[in-house]
């Protein structure tokens, strides 16, 4: 059996979701690979793979999908996939078992509204730039940022803790570089019950920090569709090539989130752009 090198390969999520990287290298005619894959609304069930095929598993889903995006686990017959590949077969399906239950991304809310006041976020601990992409043709942005949980959050109460945060991106056309064909997007966190007060903003020592020392990477993901089409309406249809995420990071190297003590970090993704080699 060998593994399929991949677009991008999430380690944290991994774990999560308890499928091992480790696979057999012994080549049988079976291809196992993880990926993020976008729930198909044609066939219940189904997932569409961003490399062109349909992911078909074997056997009904045990769960709901929760959102448009999954990160999934999954193994298929070669043969199979070379049948769509080379045009062989007339259908893009492909047969795949589930080697775990699909894990749903958090869909981000993408807001054209000012951005917070600085004193109302807290900062993120990274934005995971080497598990982020542009999936498919500019579709969707996948996000991985890091955030802190509060102490004593486990598996049995994560769901009512991460209740308590919230991820929003907000782009305002007026903040476009169109010089440099680059859309701009502004990543926010906001904790509830934290920030908002003067207090928390000037408090060098901001005692409520202490009690977030849970990191936690919650994937996200925006349609960028919707956003695209904004873009070209502000600028007279022009297309962007790259869009930039500007988020807020502590500024003092600590792990612990911060008010007082946030910088900016922008970084840069290219965007699908159709060639000749296409």
């Amino acid at each position: 059996m060998k593994k399929q090198k991949l677009a991008v390969v999430f380690a944290a999520l991994l774990t999560m979701v308890g499928f091992s990287s480790c696979l057999n290298s012994e080549d049988d005619g079976i291809t196992k690979i993880v990926d993020y894959a976008e729930v198909s609304t044609s066939t219940y069930g189904s997932f569409n793979s961003m490399y062109g095929w349909v992911c078909v598993p074997d056997g009904a889903l045990t769960t709901a999908p929760e959102s448009q995006m999954a990160y999934i686990a999954y193994q298929y017959e070669d043969a199979d996939l070379q049948s769509i590949m080379s045009g062989t077969s007339t259908s893009k399906n492909l047969p795949v078992t589930l080697l775990q239950d699909p894990v749903y991304l958090k869909r981000l809310d993408c807001l054209s509204t000012a951005v917070p006041e600085a004193t109302k976020t807290v900062s993120i601990y990274s934005l995971g730039e080497k598990d982020a992409l542009v999936w498919g043709e500019n579709k969707y942005l996948i996000l991985a940022p890091a955030i802190s949980l509060k102490k004593g959050t486990t598996s049995e109460n994560l769901s009512t803790e991460l209740a308590n945060h919230r991820l929003t991106l907000y782009y305002l056309s007026s903040e476009d570089d169109e010089t440099a064909e680059t859309l701009k997007l502004y990543l926010r966190y906001e904790i509830a019950g934290v920030g908002g007060s003067t207090t928390e903003e000037t408090d060098d020592k901001e005692s409520w920090a202490s009690d977030y020392n849970i990191q936690y990477t919650n994937v996200s993901y925006v349609n960028l569709q919707s956003i695209i089409s904004m873009y070209k309406a502000a600028h007279g249809g022009s297309e962007p090539e790259k869009v930039a995420v500007e988020y807020e990071y502590n500024n003092s190297g600590s792990t612990i989130p911060t008010i007082a003590k946030k910088q900016t970090k922008t970084v840069t993704y290219n965007l699908y752009k159709k060639t000749s080699n296409n």
